[in-house]
């Protein structure tokens, strides 16, 4: 794995991080995951979105998509278990127009369907 604190980069003036970097694109899925754009972070340091990819996945291993879409899926079963909204509000909320791509993206993490997975959690509280 690359070290990253040790490289430097030079960006309107100022010095910024690989680390730094990578912590502005997980604040951007944390904060902004309905609308979240690795090309977001990249155009407010400067720097190119390829750049910008590749010190995420360095660093956590995975690229910027699979982080995102593991907050929206983790934040929508939350949203499940939690509220009342129905799931077409909830798949909106957290950030999907595409519903069957939302369907089978909850399907393979949880192996279930959204309605499923509701329906499980309400029995056992």
């Amino acid at each position: 794995m690359v070290q990253t604190k040790n490289f430097p980069l030079e960006t309107r003036g100022e010095a910024v991080s690989r680390e730094a970097l990578v912590q502005a694109a997980l604040q951007e899925i944390t904060q902004n995951y309905r609308e979240a754009s690795l090309s977001n972070v990249a155009r407010r340091y400067g720097v190119s979105l390829a750049y910008v990819s590749e010190c995420v996945r360095a660093q956590t291993g995975k690229t910027y998509k699979e982080l995102l879409q593991k907050h929206r899926m983790e934040t929508a079963a939350r949203l499940l278990r939690r509220s009342d909204l129905n799931i077409q509000q909830i798949i909106t909320q957290v950030g999907y127009e595409n519903t069957s791509y939302f369907y089978r993206l909850f399907h393979e993490r949880y192996g279930q369907s959204p309605r499923e997975y509701r329906r499980a959690r309400s029995q056992r509280t």
